[in-house]
């Protein structure tokens, strides 16, 4: 299976796939690469050049990092494939909300209520699987609260911005 991501490198953009098979592909050119994992140090070779990587802090809400690559410090951007298609139908704008109402990203099926009205819940939680174009997502509350409404049911079929949950 094909994976593939964008790596933004101070200001650079690179599209980046990895094959199963070990085979990967920068910006169209198929390059030799290898990396070895030792701990929290990873130490990476791309054509003849080698470079040592230590992974100084990951801000989980959107893929950066902050690593020392031989020694100098350097800010990366990471996007998959599932973190671009959200960002295409806004679902970062969509899902990060502050006024305790949570919104669909995107056109979809509910599968699964993960909570229920009443239910005390934590910023970040899983509160609903909702299934669009083949792929579940898991979304999760933005804020910590209490379930005061849930306005969708099991198998709806739901629009991008319709209100899913209400959180007091």
């Amino acid at each position: 299976m094909k994976r593939t991501f964008t790596a933004r490198i101070e200001g650079q953009e690179f599209t980046v796939e990895h094959d199963d098979d070990g085979t990967v592909t920068v910006n169209g050119r198929v390059v030799a690469a290898a990396r070895i994992v030792a701990g929290d140090a990873r130490h990476l070779r791309i054509g003849s050049r080698s470079y040592d990587i230590t992974s100084l802090r990951k801000e989980e809400e959107n893929g950066s990092y902050h690593l020392l690559l031989n020694g100098m410090s350097l800010h990366i951007e990471i996007e998959d494939e599932r973190a671009a298609l959200l960002k295409s139908f806004g679902g970062e704008k969509s899902t990060k909300v502050h006024s305790a109402v949570l919104r669909s990203p995107m056109p979809g099926k509910i599968s699964r209520l993960m909570v229920k009205e009443g239910e005390l819940i934590e910023a970040g939680q899983g509160v609903l699987i909702l299934e669009a174009m083949k792929m579940e997502n898991e979304i999760k509350s933005p804020a910590a609260g209490i379930v005061k409404a849930i306005r969708v049911a099991e198998s709806d079929a739901v629009e991008k911005n319709a209100i899913l949950i209400e959180i007091s």
